[in-house]
């Protein structure tokens, strides 16, 4: 009874299974079918419209070109008499409607029916018109056409042809049903039995399908195969239990006594085993790491490279990352994390286990390190770079040292500057006396300074120390163009009070600032001192070769002229005069007037000697009242009557704030090569010629007598 009542329930689920199939394939043909006719039945009433539409195309375009109400009006009813019309309109090129309809077929009303949920109503078709052999637009021809015949039609058929499929369908399938019931359902059934009843005392029973030589026999077979086979397999899977147990007890004893952190995740990367030192390290609990994502512990910075562990595969070897965590505490975890990928039985990757040892203290250590480095490159850094600097500054004192004039130190600054300076934009302007400040010398862009400008311009001046305009920050000079950007640095230099000058550096970015500074202070301490020395040498050099009374060279710059000059004339053949000058009667205006009048006379016979001789001449006191002359390239006979032009002038005029005191000079003159060729001996035909002037009554120019 029960045999019979299980094979019943089977076949009672084929029979079932097999109408459903039936009724499922009938139903799906039958949709496909329905969507097909539907498509057919739309593009047949497409094509019909357009063909209406082409055949009222000219009609209606010369009714809109026309603006003919009456023509258009018949093309909207010719329109209307198509019977899927049910409204129709013309408008012309402007908007303007010149003629419209509608249907009072009943089919025109509109439809309440259930298929307007799905599908529309009605459906519209647009013809624009255009006219002529310009193909001028002239308006458009607008129909609507009401789907519900169609549509009736449609489902009319649509609901027959479901019907017959599905009947066909589900009887094809009782018959497979049939069929499959007698040749497979009721052999299978009984080994179903079998496999439900499970072992048997004794041992297993022979299925008598196993006789059979068709492919329920081979199943029954095998079946009966399998049994052997599963208890063997059971036997040897319960002492593999065993053994595994053991393992996996020694296992966990291994991992809670290790020191280092044990993490086991899956492929989503939540954790499935954690030991007591991970959860030590993370500030929880082993129990509740427990499912948590890896994620929830890593920092946000990091979680590319944990990304990255877990997306690792069994073929490649384990691999060593530092990843930063987050503790429960909310504390910073630097760990060093091992990992290597582990899978299942059948090959599958099943997750990720990593060893993870805390490298906090280590972490902190190296970065310590590393900041003790970083701070000693960059010692080493400045103190290459302060040689470098000072191997300029010292280049640049010698070079200033060696300048002989201003226009060459200028050159030697602005030349070190663009080396001190490497990248950046300057110039030094220098001061004489209250006069505006003058550029020298630049480096780099020269937009950043005008030539010349007045001193109250600059506020380094003003403030008699550095001013720093950083960017936008600071007060900026007046000689600085607007929109500068970066760092302008203004340094004045002054020796003892005294402004020598100021200079300018502009760097582009502001990070420079600080080095500016430094590096224009000690450029400007040793620019302003070379400068200093220069103009200390210059005076020196002026002091020591000229009268400072008169302003005229002295006796020492005058003897080292003579010869020189002297024998460049021989070589040239050109003659050369010597003048002895001799204040006139010095000793008794010295006596009567007092010495500043005196002094006033010998600046006086200075200027009238100035005045009478050339610019490439020269004139000098010689010492007391006595000047001496020389007159390259002029005969005695040429300076002779220069002399005496200067002396009737200063009989005429007189002495300018000398009333009343007599001034006049004597003169003696000698020629070379005429009254010698050696120094010597011109001078002393000049002193004879003198000493002739003054006993023929002074105030008088006297040549010597040819040798």
């Amino acid at each position: 009874m029960r045999r019979w009542s299980g094979i019943g329930r089977l076949a009672l689920r084929q029979t079932l299974l097999a109408a459903l199939l039936g009724v499922l394939f009938g139903a799906g043909f039958s949709l496909l079918q329905v969507q097909h006719n539907y498509q057919v039945s739309v593009e047949s009433e497409r094509r019909e419209m357009q063909q209406l539409l082409a055949a009222m195309r000219e009609p209606a375009a010369q009714a809109g070109y026309h603006l003919n109400v009456q023509a258009a009006q018949v093309v909207v009813n010719g329109a209307l008499s198509y019977v899927p019309v049910v409204e129709a309109t013309l408008r012309s090129d402007f908007g303007e409607v010149l003629a419209q309809g509608r249907s009072q077929r009943p089919e025109a009303a509109p439809s309440q029916a259930w298929w307007t949920r799905f599908i529309a109503p009605t459906q519209a078709y647009s013809l624009p018109l255009d006219y002529g052999t310009a193909r001028q637009r002239v308006g458009e021809l607008h129909v609507v056409t009401a789907q519900a015949p169609r549509v009736q039609r449609f489902l009319d058929s649509a609901w027959r042809d479901l019907g017959l499929n599905v009947l066909r369908s589900l009887t094809v399938a009782l018959a497979l049903g049939a069929l499959s019931f007698v040749t497979l359902t009721r052999p299978l059934t009984a080994i179903a039995r079998r496999i439900g009843h499970g072992p048997q005392a004794g041992g297993p029973t022979p299925l008598a399908e196993a006789h059979r030589r068709d492919e329920i026999g081979q199943i029954a077979t095998a079946f009966e195969r399998f049994e052997r086979e599963a208890d063997e397999r059971a036997a040897s899977l319960e002492a593999s239990a065993r053994a595994l147990a053991a393992s996996e007890q020694r296992y966990r004893r291994i991992v809670e006594t290790a020191g280092e952190g044990v993490w086991q995740l899956d492929e989503q990367g939540r954790t499935t085993l954690a030991n007591e030192a991970m959860a030590r390290m993370l500030g929880t609990r082993a129990a509740l790491l427990t499912g948590r994502l890896l994620f929830d512990f890593v920092d946000d910075e990091d979680r590319p490279a944990a990304q990255a562990l877990l997306r690792r595969r069994l073929d490649q070897d384990s691999e060593r990352h530092e990843i930063r965590f987050r503790r429960a505490d909310g504390r910073t975890l630097w760990a060093e994390v091992s990992t290597c990928s582990f899978a299942e039985a059948d090959g599958q990757a099943a997750g990720t286990l990593a060893m993870v040892t805390d490298a906090t203290d280590r972490r902190r250590r190296d970065e310590e390190l590393r900041a003790t480095n970083t701070r000693l490159i960059a010692m080493v850094s400045d103190l290459e770079r302060h040689k470098a600097d000072m191997a300029l500054i010292t280049e640049l004192n010698e070079l200033l040292q060696s300048a002989r004039t201003e226009a060459e130190a200028y050159e030697v600054v602005g030349t070190a500057a663009a080396q001190l300076f490497p990248g950046c934009d300057g110039g030094f302007a220098v001061a004489r006396g209250d006069e505006d400040l003058a550029v020298v010398g630049t480096w780099g862009a020269t937009s950043c300074l005008p030539e010349r400008y007045e001193r109250s311009a600059c506020w380094s001046i003003r403030r008699g120390g550095p001013h720093l305009l950083l960017g936008h920050q600071g007060i900026r000079c007046a000689h600085q163009p607007p929109g500068l950007q970066g760092v302008m640095l203004c340094t004045p230099l002054y020796v003892e009070g005294e402004l020598l000058g100021v200079l300018h550096v502009h760097a582009r970015e502001t990070t420079e600032a600080d080095a500016v500074r430094q590096r224009s202070e000690l450029f400007g301490e040793v620019v302003k001192l070379g400068l200093s020395n220069l103009r200390l040498r210059d005076s020196l050099r002026e002091q020591a070769l000229r009268d400072a009374l008169t302003g005229l060279p002295n006796r020492r710059l005058f003897d080292e002229t003579l010869p020189r000059e002297l024998a460049r004339c021989v070589r040239a053949g050109q003659p050369l005069t010597l003048a002895v000058v001799d204040v006139d009667h010095f000793k008794g205006i010295n006596d009567s007037h007092g010495h500043e009048v005196g002094d006033r006379v010998l600046q006086a016979v200075a200027q009238a000697l100035q005045q009478c001789i050339r610019t490439s001449d020269l004139a000098s006191r010689y010492g007391g009242d006595e000047f001496m002359c020389l007159l390259p390239g002029m005969s005695a006979a040429d300076a002779r009557l220069r002399f005496e032009r200067a002396l009737e002038r200063l009989s005429a005029e007189g002495a300018a704030g000398l009333p009343g005191v007599c001034v006049g000079f004597t003169v003696g003159l000698a020629a070379a090569p005429v009254n010698g060729g050696e120094p010597l001996a011109l001078m002393r035909a000049a002193d004879e010629a003198l000493y002739a002037a003054k006993q023929a009554g002074r105030h008088r120019v006297e040549v010597a007598a040819a040798a």
